[in-house]
């Protein structure tokens, strides 16, 4: 009769519950991804860079995404969805974009914050796929390192075009394993463009039938945009947050609710850090053209149209809400700014007790969808990409620690085996 040795068999216990606790924790090893607008891939929300003799145009042919890698990162990801050309054929465009000349994504090196820095990746948008993601995965590159240890980059996508007469609207997401974040005017929209893009936002929509509000029951879009911002501790004392929107085209399609003069906005210069080539006008009452609200009775109103006038509010960490409830008319830029200082309304929008340190929203409502508006994040502070939680994003493959329960658990089993032959009896 064979008997195991009572040391083997613990030896063989041990290996085993290390075993189940590599194989509990094994799958759910979780990230953090940060997305510009949004990481949903049909929500039709947008980062927008439009440019040519038909279009408006606010913001400039290039934008720099800035990305920060956490210091002890050994790689990271960065990722485009929908980065391609738009065009399939002469006259025949793809999903989301209006484009026939090509777009650059470039990642550089830039610790410095000056988009000086070399180039360790690029694509062109005719190599990237429509209407999907593609993602990079890099290794971090020791001289991007700053002096907290972060790893800092710059993504700059820009329009190769020169020829004005060509116009181009490329509609973009982009996500990272690192963080993302804007210190510059840029563009946004919701939108769907062909038959394609409409059936994604708007899932149960039928044309056979006509357009009506059955076709915009269970959207993937409510009509909100928001973006974030964050105000660190050890700042200190902050007097004013200052936001700048600009052809938000507020108004009603009836003629009501429409742009106003703003107050402190100033209406006899266009401020400095807009393009010298773009189409903004000066400060005033600038009707919408077209109204963002626009007649839910028009051809296929029910799913471009967002009941009331377009408005965005900012969202405190302690809780406070300022609601901008008539934004910029058209072309034009208009200020919003809360104040810990005064309540002159020649000066500001709105006075607070206090501007706290913590994660702010600006959440933009009632915008119908294909309409372009540009906005400048409240400088200083930066806006930073969407983040998904932990829970959203799981992995199946193993983390270091994982692998090193795994490693363990093996161990143990096969000491335990040898255990076992040698004190083995018949």
């Amino acid at each position: 009769m064979r008997k195991r040795n009572k040391n083997s068999i613990n030896l063989y216990l041990l290996g085993f519950l290390f075993v189940l606790l590599s194989l509990s924790l094994t799958g759910r090893a979780s990230a953090l991804m940060s997305c510009l607008p949004t990481c949903s891939s049909v929500d039709g929300r947008f980062i927008v860079i439009s440019e040519g003799a038909t279009l408006s145009t606010f913001t400039p042919d290039t934008l720099n995404v800035r990305l920060r890698v956490p210091a002890g990162s050994t790689s990271f990801s960065i990722g485009v969805f929908d980065g391609d050309n738009g065009l399939i054929e002469p006259g025949t465009f793809g999903f989301w974009d209006v484009i026939e000349t090509p777009f650059l994504y470039t990642l550089r090196i830039d610790p410095d914050g000056d988009n000086l820095g070399p180039p360790v990746f690029e694509a062109l948008s005719g190599n990237l796929p429509t209407n999907d993601w593609a993602d990079f995965t890099l290794p971090v590159h020791p001289s991007a390192m700053d002096e907290n240890g972060d790893f800092l980059y710059v993504f700059t996508i820009s329009h190769l075009n020169d020829n004005p007469a060509i116009s181009a609207s490329n509609a973009f997401k982009l996500r990272s394993s690192g963080t993302l974040f804007i210190d510059e005017i840029f563009s946004f929209k919701a939108l769907w463009l062909t038959g394609d893009d409409v059936g994604i936002v708007f899932p149960n929509f039928d044309f056979s039938d006509g357009v009506g509000p059955e076709d915009a029951v269970g959207s993937n879009y409510d009509g909100t945009v928001s973006f974030f911002f964050e105000i660190p501790e050890g700042v200190g004392e902050i007097s004013e947050i200052a936001l700048w929107d600009a052809d938000c085209d507020h108004g009603n399609y009836d003629g009501t609710d429409l742009d106003t003069d703003d107050p402190n906005t100033p209406n006899t210069f266009i401020p400095a850090f807009v393009p010298m080539d773009s189409d903004a006008i000066l400060e005033g009452v600038n009707a919408p053209s077209p109204f963002d609200d626009k007649d839910p009775n028009a051809p296929f109103g029910p799913v471009l149209t967002i009941p009331g006038a377009v408005k965005y509010t900012v969202i405190f960490p302690d809780g406070q809400e300022f609601v901008n409830d008539n934004p910029s008319g058209d072309r034009e830029w208009e200020k919003f700014s809360i104040s810990t200082v005064t309540d002159n309304p020649l000066l500001v929008d709105f006075q607070t007790s206090t501007i706290p340190t913590g994660l702010y929203e600006v959440r933009f409502e009632g915008l119908d969808l294909i309409n372009t508006v540009a906005i400048r994040p409240p400088l200083p502070f930066t806006f930073v990409g969407e983040i998904i939680p932990d829970e959203e994003i799981t992995t199946a493959v193993p983390t270091i620690s994982e692998w090193g329960l795994i490693a363990l658990a093996a161990f143990f089993g096969i000491i335990g085996a040898l255990y076992s032959r040698r004190y083995r009896r018949v």
